[in-house]
């Protein structure tokens, strides 16, 4: 009857603990990107992180500091790999990538304000009205010069 008994629980035991020893094995650490966000020296609040390593994005946001934490499992972020980090605020977005170096990478980024610089669509749509309106005008030049002979 002992022994019986005794069997009952160290069964009961391996079928109460082996869940939980396989879960913990299949659970990989964490790969850990970190780092500030600044603005003319000065930490942002609240500014949009998006972190990609090898085709895995996360989101986060700064804190009051500036700070920022994402948090990867070593299968989505090897050691190697480069995190890129892109942030923006308002008008203000900069970007910085680093290498994972065993499981962690601190990638500082500082933002600038990208309003000031024109968008190139911008610049090429006014140089292409500029060419167009000067080709018109010299094709019409022609033609009128062409219908007075």
């Amino acid at each position: 009857m002992k022994k019986l008994f005794l069997s009952l629980i160290v069964s009961f035991g391996l079928i109460a603990f082996l869940p939980v020893t396989a879960m913990a094995q299949s659970v990989s650490p964490g790969a850990y990107v970190t780092g500030t966000v600044t603005h003319n020296g000065s930490p942002v609040d609240s500014a949009s992180v998006v972190v990609t390593c090898d085709s895995n994005v996360l989101d986060s946001s700064t804190s009051a500091g500036g700070g920022y934490l994402v948090t990867f499992t070593t299968d989505q972020c090897p050691s190697g790999a480069t995190a890129y980090v892109s942030a923006s605020s308002g008008n203000l977005s900069g970007s910085n990538n680093g290498v994972v170096n065993g499981l962690s990478v601190d990638v500082n980024l500082a933002l600038v304000d990208v309003s000031l610089v024109p968008e190139f669509g911008v610049i090429t749509g006014i140089v292409a009205i500029i060419i167009g309106s000067g080709a018109f005008l010299v094709i019409r030049r022609r033609n009128i010069a062409s219908h007075k002979n």
